[in-house]
């Protein structure tokens, strides 16, 4: 395929480009550029799981019981298998420790950088400001605060490693337009197109790749090569063609939003209204932050675009077509300019105007784009360099560092969820979600009075906002207030009959009004609507428990377990069921297993439980609560044990000492009080019994409790 582009300054005849070469000054700019991505972006490595990344990775079952290498690999299958893939080895290092996940995002992101570089240099065709501008453009790629949402984010990583073999992509193809050999250029058009499948693994936003190749053709040819212009457009539908199946349930997914509906969450846009507030945000919210990304906002609010008369909607059409007027009409004496804004234009960002989605902005989806934010500031300082060359290093320098301290401190935004969701409220105070998600930020912290008042604020907002009355409910429950929890959540269950949360939040309810059945049939609705839920059959465990169903809990508890193995919590109540239902084997590999967590000293006690119904291993069950007590010395029920232990082996002095610990701890103890004066009575010391009896008597004498009426027998046995 023949190649003839000039610049503006170059009449040359068509040939093949000047190699900016790979040389010590090179190797300066690539150095530079790796050095500052990496300081721009080390403070947000220690991020915490953020918005979607708790579905990417805490829902997902599959991720979640990655216990091997290969099965790191075989998640990597089905739709996105290579993004999931980085997923699956990033669980399979490191689990749940985010520190694993920031650094790939962060290698990615360097990977990209250089990537444009390259690129700039391959398009420009210039030996001798080739690099400057390549280095400028890529500097801009790398602090550009825009792209945070890409790199801070972990869920970011889909478009980052979609884009690291997007641009790969490019890159080989430019190399192969430009080859001088027919073996060479075949080689790179190969490797071209198997960066683009891999980019299509990654995300399939990468369907608007061909289109960039083929802009590049139609833009860099002065005699067009149709044939070649028209293979590479009809790509992306023959791609569409070939996996419309899949296609078909993602839309019929994303434009349903079942789950998030049923929960209070606005509606999908209808289609037509959607592409009109689409490609109006595309102009009004991404276009003037890719020059001056302030402002950014995690949710922002878009106003639906109703009209296809809209003002604003005709004002992007325009916009967007004086556009492409210009990238097709500059080339010749702006290149990098007008492959910027073909980059911009046939690019994902504008794909997404096509399949309607719940959110119309997503920061991280103008990562890709960001090529053309490259090349247009690429050509900008290559301007300044030509026209007033002593101000092209100041001026990148001042660009760079605004954007970076703007980037680092953007950063910091993504660190955890109380920080993006007080951003995105403090940007969009009158949209309901950014409200209910600062809310659940706060009641995951603790922060019950602020967590009400965000769920306030979201339902003054939305007053159908089912999600929010749900998880208010879900703090009465907390507090104990169970009338106040059922008001609610009676009603959320009524008119919100298809959100799971609620009926789960209903069981809980049940269960603790000691109502098993009621709780059975609330946790067996969640699970109609939802079978994946990890809480629903948690709670369904514990209503079977307490009806003593103890195998029939057993498997629901299993089943929470798989859907949630990071939970130290739900693998202690399946240890317990394990023991209520005779498996001790089992029951001691899942209480050995938590001795590494934080969890450990409930693990030892609970052993020591299990040893101890074998009068053959005391000495283990003994070595068992001491491991619990030293790991938590604050521990009465253990302290307890242990000296019922050394009762059972004569070991009065030893049990007085533990049970007198456990009172320390907790003075209403009424079996340790009784077995402390078990204990003096063995010693003989009738006394000590009495006074230890009379004592509890004096302080809990009124209480309703067996403790009491049984401490009574015994003082009346010893006079």
């Amino acid at each position: 395929m023949p190649s003839h582009a000039h610049t503006a300054q170059t009449k040359a005849k068509p040939g093949p480009p000047a190699s900016a070469g790979f040389d010590s000054k090179t190797l300066v700019h690539l150095l530079v550029l790796i050095t500052i991505t990496v300081i721009v972006y080390v403070n947000s490595l220690n991020g915490k799981f953020v918005f979607d990344d708790q579905q990417l990775v805490l829902q997902n079952p599959q991720l979640m019981n990655v216990h091997t290498l290969r099965d790191a690999v075989a998640i990597g299958t089905g739709w996105r298998q290579l993004l999931f893939l980085t997923y699956g080895l990033n669980f399979y290092l490191s689990g749940l420790d985010t520190f694993s996940y920031h650094v790939v995002n962060l290698l990615l992101h360097v990977v990209n950088v250089l990537l444009v570089y390259a690129i700039i240099i391959a398009a420009f065709r210039d030996d001798v400001r080739a690099r400057f501008a390549a280095f400028a453009g890529a500097a801009v790629f790398s602090v550009h605060t825009l792209f945070s949402a890409a790199v801070s984010y972990i869920a970011g990583r889909s478009s980052e490693l979609c884009g690291t073999f997007y641009f790969a992509s490019i890159l080989l193809f430019l190399k192969a337009v430009d080859s001088t050999t027919r073996r060479l250029r075949v080689v790179y058009f190969v490797l071209a197109g198997i960066a683009g499948v891999l980019a299509w693994q990654a995300k399939q936003e990468a369907i608007t790749l061909p289109l960039f190749l083929a802009a590049i053709v139609f833009l860099r040819s002065e005699k067009k090569n149709w044939r070649w212009i028209a293979a590479l457009a009809a790509v992306p539908a023959v791609t569409v063609i070939l996996v419309q199946d899949q296609i078909r349930a993602i839309y019929a997914t994303v434009t349903g939003n079942q789950s998030l509906v049923s929960a209070g969450f606005e509606k999908v846009l209808p289609a037509a209204t959607y592409f009109r507030t689409y490609i109006t945000a595309v102009v009004d919210y991404y276009f003037p932050r890719f020059l001056a990304p302030v402002n950014l906002n995690a949710d922002p609010q878009i106003a639906p675009v109703d009209h296809w008369y809209s003002p604003e909607f005709l004002f992007a059409v325009v916009i967007l077509g004086a556009l492409a007027w210009l990238s097709v009409s500059s080339y010749r004496r702006a290149p990098l300019l007008s492959l910027g804004i073909a980059a911009l234009l046939v690019s994902p960002i504008t794909a997404y105007a096509v399949i309607p989605l719940a959110d119309v902005v997503l920061e991280h989806r103008a990562y890709i784009p960001g090529l053309g934010v490259a090349f247009i500031f690429a050509w900008a300082f290559e301007w300044i360099a030509r026209v007033y060359p002593n101000l092209r290093w100041p001026a990148v320098a001042a660009v760079g560092l605004a954007f970076t301290v703007m980037t680092v401190s953007r950063n910091a935004v993504y660190a955890n969820n109380i920080a993006l969701w007080e951003d995105a409220v403090a940007k969009s105070p009158e949209k309901p979600r950014p409200h209910f998600n600062l809310g659940q930020a706060y009641q995951d912290a603790q922060r019950l009075p602020d967590a009400v008042r965000e769920y306030q604020r979201a339902l003054a907002l939305k007053p159908d906002f089912h999600a929010a009355y749900s998880n208010i409910a879900a703090i009465y429950l907390d507090q104990g207030q169970l009338d106040k929890a059922e008001e609610v959540l009676r009603q959320v269950t009524t008119v919100a009959p298809d959100f799971t949360d609620g009926f789960i939040n209903l069981a809980v309810l049940y269960i603790r009004m000691q109502q098993p059945d009621k709780a059975i049939a609330a946790a067996d609705r969640a699970l109609q609507i939802n079978s994946d839920s990890f809480a629903a059959h948690f709670n369904k465990g514990e209503a079977l428990t307490q009806k003593g169903e103890f195998k029939l809990a057993l498997e629901n508890y299993k089943h929470a377990v798989y859907l949630r193995p990071d939970l130290p919590s739900f693998k202690l109540t399946l240890g317990v069921a394990y023991l209520r239902a005779g498996d001790r084997e089992a029951a001691l590999k899942v209480f050995t297993e938590l001795t590494d967590t934080s969890l450990a000293p409930d693990a030892y006690r609970h052993m020591g439980t299990l040893y101890s119904s074998d009068e053959g291993h005391l000495d283990e069950a003994i070595f068992s609560l001491e491991q619990a007590v030293q790991l938590r010395p604050t521990f009465p029920d253990a302290y307890y044990d242990l000296g019922v232990l050394f009762l059972r082996k004569r070991m009065p002095d030893a049990a007085i000492r533990q049970f007198r610990e456990t009172l320390q701890q907790q003075q209403d103890h009424g079996p340790a009080t009784l077995n402390l004066a078990t204990a003096q009575q063995i010693k003989g010391d009738i006394a000590g019994a009495k006074e230890t009896l009379q004592s509890y008597l004096q302080r809990y004498g009124n209480a309703d409790s067996p403790f009491v009426i049984q401490a009574r027998r015994r003082l009346a046995s010893l006079k």
